[in-house]
């Protein structure tokens, strides 16, 4: 047995290591968590976190810095997230990409999508386009998809590459229209989207946010757009559900994790900031205007969210055999 001397020692020096721990929560933020992002400055991902690095600040009481790390599609920032101190003080910017997809197709990335974080709340979501080249003769998604029965293989349909976002919203296309296209893979959007603005290929989905204006002037011509009702910036392009293909939907989104192991008081209070930015006008107005859709919620919606899509794009992988070399 412990004598009792021995005991308030072993007391003792046990509330002496929680302590700062206890008086660290207690106090946090007392500087500015970093938020990684997996891509470069300037597009879509990184537009995301600085907008909502910046309101966040007042709820949080600190801003959030934002640290790009681009390559390897994410990977690179989501190994760097993940094998950082669980404290709060880093946090990562994920998508459907980093946190679904790449998981299902590739099997040496560097850190565990289901292991290594937690969630912390979502940010938002963006539907996708399907556009034409603009000298393509369909009016209606149902003079597409006829056309596309009639002649199996002939229509092209670019993507930002194999086992992108776009790719397999492609292929979740095909598979609910009953329809085959010939897959052209690029290396990015930005060519992809060239090589249809020039007539080089037939097809493209891509994301609102990106894509809006080219859709607004004429450059590439929009069929329907991707979500369960229309996108309130282009009013007039019907969803593809409405265009004729009612079991269709295909969206993405972003969200905050932070590494495994983060203290849940911790999660909470980040989640709770989130939730009073993304109320906040500043904030949804930045978001809207560009196309993407303001997604509150808990840590819990967010964990349900990733869950439920593990499940689908797993299925749609095998079943429509996409596979990444």
């Amino acid at each position: 047995m412990i004598d009792l001397p021995r005991r308030r020692l072993l007391a003792a020096a046990a509330l002496a290591a929680v302590t700062p721990l206890a008086r660290a929560r207690a106090g946090f933020p007392d500087h500015p968590p970093r938020l990684i992002v997996g891509f470069a400055a300037g597009g879509g991902s990184d537009f995301i976190a600085r907008a909502l690095a910046s309101e966040i600040a007042g709820p949080l009481g600190r801003p959030l810095i934002v640290e790009n790390r681009p390559g390897a599609g994410g990977a690179i920032a989501a190994r760097a997230a993940a094998s950082s101190p669980p404290d709060g003080y880093t946090l990562f910017l994920g998508s459907a990409a980093t946190f679904v997809i790449n998981p299902a197709l590739m099997a040496n990335l560097p850190y565990d999508a289901e292991k290594d974080f937690v969630p912390v709340g979502s940010v938002a979501r963006f539907d996708y386009v399907l556009m034409t080249r603009p000298d393509l003769p369909y009016k209606t998604m149902a003079d597409l998809i006829a056309h596309a029965k009639q002649k199996p293989g002939e229509l092209t349909i670019g993507s930002a590459g194999n086992g992108s976002n776009t790719h397999l919203a492609a292929a979740a296309f095909q598979q609910a229209a009953g329809i085959r296209l010939r897959h052209i893979p690029y290396k990015g959007t930005t060519p992809a989207l060239t090589d249809l603005a020039g007539g080089n290929i037939d097809l493209l989905f891509d994301s609102v946010p990106t894509v809006l204006s080219l859709v607004k002037s004429g450059k590439v011509k929009g069929l329907a757009t991707t979500g369960s009702a229309r996108e309130a910036l282009l009013p007039d392009l019907p969803t593809v559900m409405e265009a004729g293909v009612p079991s269709f939907t295909a969206s993405n989104w972003f969200a905050v994790f932070a590494p495994a192991r983060t203290p849940p008081e911790i999660v909470t209070a980040i989640n709770a900031a989130m939730q009073k930015a993304l109320g906040g006008e500043a904030l949804r107005a930045q978001l809207t205007s560009t196309g993407n859709v303001p997604l509150p919620g808990s840590p819990q919606d967010l964990q349900t969210l990733v869950n439920e899509e593990r499940a689908s794009y797993r299925k749609l992988i095998q079943s429509s055999g996409i596979k990444i070399e």
